[in-house]
């Protein structure tokens, strides 16, 4: 709803990030999260409240700012936007919404549709959109029941499909760590380095020379 303050009065240092939504997705996630018509949805100001939710996300996204890109980022960006627009609808508009009846987790059928789409693309980039779709579900509830039938966020499960792909390759031993950023979608060899030893607490050619000294390790 932006800001009504004419004049604030700051004593003291804060940190602030302004978080920007398109009108758009507040009025998409109303029909498809809520069957509510958009027309009759309206955000209400809110001010002084201290929003969990929105603290977290809120950090996520500041960390993003302040490292390099990393290829999943846009697939998390939209997930953020899709959750950070179902929780405005239901916590801050003028409607008192009781989300529609969804299955408890993702059917069999949809969940092998979206793991068989990932399987394919891992190394592209693949929108929260184009996985939705795999399931007829809008954004927010495809995320929510995906974490709930996997145990990861989409744009995780994608990084660690990418991880896989790279320890696969990293253990054969026939391409550069250039060649094996490329073909397990880091898109560079910086990313690959920072991912992966995030993910594993080893560079790539340490895991590299781990493999090669000890063929059984993990």
């Amino acid at each position: 709803m932006g800001l009504e303050e004419t004049e604030v009065e700051i004593t003291a240092p804060v940190e602030s990030l302004l978080i920007f939504l398109a009108p758009s997705l507040t009025a998409s996630s109303a029909l498809a999260d809520y069957d509510i018509d958009p027309a009759r949805v309206e955000l209400l100001r809110t001010a002084g409240i201290s929003d969990p939710l929105l603290n977290e996300v809120a950090a996520v996204l500041r960390d993003m700012g302040s490292r390099p890109p990393e290829p999943t980022d846009a697939l998390f960006a939209e997930g953020a936007s899709a959750m950070l627009a179902a929780h405005l609808v239901a916590r801050y508009s003028n409607i008192c919404v009781r989300p529609a009846i969804r299955a408890p987790c993702l059917p069999d059928h949809k969940l092998k549709r979206v793991i068989d789409l990932v399987e394919s693309r891992f190394a592209e980039a693949i929108s929260l959109n184009e996985l939705a779709a795999e399931t007829c579900l809008s954004p927010f509830h495809f995320a929510r029941l995906f974490q709930k039938a996997t145990g990861l966020p989409p744009h995780r499960y994608i990084t660690e499909r990418r991880v896989q792909c790279a320890k696969a390759k990293l253990a054969e031993g026939r391409l550069s760590l250039v060649e094996i950023a490329l073909a397990a979608g880091f898109g560079s060899q910086g990313n690959l380095n920072r991912i992966f030893r995030k993910h594993t607490g080893l560079t790539p050619g340490q895991f590299r020379t781990l493999r090669r000294n000890c063929p059984k390790a993990h």
